[in-house]
């Protein structure tokens, strides 16, 4: 298929893979949350934390079924806004899913922008966290506007560096003085139920595989495997970190860490508090470029189906990059870095997803009954959807308690 239409339109470029798509969505569901939520996990489920990261897997797999069989549907860079248009056709409706994905991405994008600040500030103090989120914004910003192809392969490579980060925890569990008993293990499952609650939040991110529709070769095929893998890899990750982590320190000490893993690597003989640091880092800024490739396609494919002005949806032809949306993204972004810090206001947006969750669920439900699709690559069974809206929302309930 060619890249350029016969009207002069530029299209996106279909550049991506699977291996590569795998491991940007790792990237994407790794990034802070296994560094930060397993002490909180461990707070709540105490040695149960690795039975809460093997149950929220499963809870999250549901709604990413969805949105396998959904991309599988519609394979757009606008995502979940033609998938709530294709079910309802109710464009007031679409518009406002777009609004809210994009205003999840751009928010966390700046929370993250400003973590990973703090890690740089670590290790560089005399660049005030402010700036070092300002300049790590124009960093991946530039990064953005150079293609898919090198945006998501730079993605790829900080997520080979989590996983690197990743092992050395568990080297550094595995390689420990042998001073330490750890806490017996009980089964409450009530305790696990409300770590599983928490840990589900460490799976949040593959939603955003989907804004790469129009960049994927095969997206029909490619992305429902890539969004199943990426899960299926991560969760086993998580309940091996869980179980290490829950041997190796004090259930006390674990939970009420704002850096876990770090305190883990530090109880290890073999233990380099200042290279772990540097990964961290890595690891957090990593979602910067996720979040501005994702809003930037979410508004150029709104701005392709008119819901935006039309000079929006422009590809520039170099690099077949939505150059405009992408520096607007960025832009906002630098602004609410350098004037806010938001991490109150940021961590409110995961209410939203989980609203966009339970939306795009209820227009997969509609779309099975009223267009059926037997010859699509991948298709959820349909007590798949009805299950993920109802998963999303008691996570939903469960915030406002």
């Amino acid at each position: 298929m060619s890249d350029i239409l016969p009207g002069g339109k530029v299209l996106l470029k279909r550049s991506l893979g699977l291996v590569i798509l795998t491991l940007y969505g790792i990237g994407i569901i790794v990034g802070a949350g296994i560094y930060v939520l397993v002490g909180q996990v461990a707070g709540a489920s105490g040695a149960g934390a690795p039975l809460s990261f093997l149950l929220a897997g499963p809870l999250a797999a549901p709604t990413a079924l969805s949105y396998a069989e959904l991309v599988a549907r519609h394979p757009e860079a606008s995502g979940q806004a033609a998938y709530v248009h294709s079910a309802f056709n109710i464009g007031f409706v679409s518009r406002l899913i777009g609004f809210a994905v994009a205003a999840v991405g751009i928010f966390a994008a700046a929370s993250i922008a400003r973590g990973s600040a703090a890690y740089l500030a670590g290790l560089l103090p005399m660049i005030p966290i402010p700036m070092g989120g300002a300049l790590l914004v124009i960093l991946f910003t530039g990064v953005a506007c150079l293609g898919a192809l090198q945006s998501v392969t730079t993605a790829a490579v900080m997520t080979v560096v989590e996983l690197g980060g990743l092992a050395y925890v568990i080297a550094a569990s595995l390689y420990q003085p042998g001073d330490f008993t750890p806490a017996a293990f009980e089964f409450h499952p009530v305790a696990i139920a409300s770590g599983a609650f928490i840990a589900m939040f460490a799976f949040l991110g593959f939603e955003t595989m989907v804004n790469l529709a129009e960049e994927t070769r095969e997206p029909h095929k490619t992305l429902p495997r890539a969004i199943l893998l990426a899960l299926a890899i991560t969760t086993t990750l998580y309940v091996v970190i869980a179980f290490l982590a829950t041997r190796v320190l004090p259930l006390e000490a674990l939970s009420s860490s704002a850096t876990p893993l770090l305190d883990v690597v530090a109880s290890s003989p073999i233990g380099n508090t200042a290279l772990f640091g540097i990964i961290a880092l890595t690891a957090t800024a990593n979602g910067v470029l996720v979040e501005i490739m994702m809003v930037s396609r979410m508004l150029y494919g709104m701005a392709d189906r008119g819901w935006l002005p039309r000079q929006l949806a422009h590809v520039w032809p170099r690099t077949q990059a939505p150059l405009r949306t992408t520096l607007i993204t960025g832009g906002i972004l630098l602004a609410l870095v350098l004037a806010f810090d938001i991490r109150q206001l940021a961590a409110t947006t995961s209410n939203v997803l989980l609203s966009v969750f339970i939306v795009t669920n209820l227009a997969l439900m509609r779309l099975q009954h009223t267009q059926p699709r037997p010859d699509i690559a991948i298709r959820a069974p349909r007590w798949v959807p009805p299950l993920g809206a109802a998963g999303a929302a008691a996570l939903l309930m469960a915030q406002a308690l």
